[in-house]
């Protein structure tokens, strides 16, 4: 069986900022994502923790989907 892990890393400020998903399935890299800090927050510090949010989401949900999102089960 499969095991499905995530790192949610910080992205060096002249990238954007934010965070970078990287979605692993046993080890390797299979998806991910970037959340630069979230757009209408005035606060940056709100903009950057909301911009985590969004990534740790969409981990939690892939992870839930794990073999079932491919058919394996």
């Amino acid at each position: 069986m499969s095991e499905y892990t995530y790192e949610i890393l910080p992205r060096q400020v002249n990238l954007g900022g934010g965070w970078r998903l990287r979605l692993l399935e046993d080890g390797v890299e299979v998806g991910g994502g970037v959340f630069p800090p979230v757009e209408g927050i005035e606060d940056a510090s709100e903009a950057l923790q909301a911009a985590f949010d969004e990534a740790d989401g969409e981990a939690y949900a892939w992870r839930l989907a794990g073999p079932h999102a491919k058919g394996e089960a």
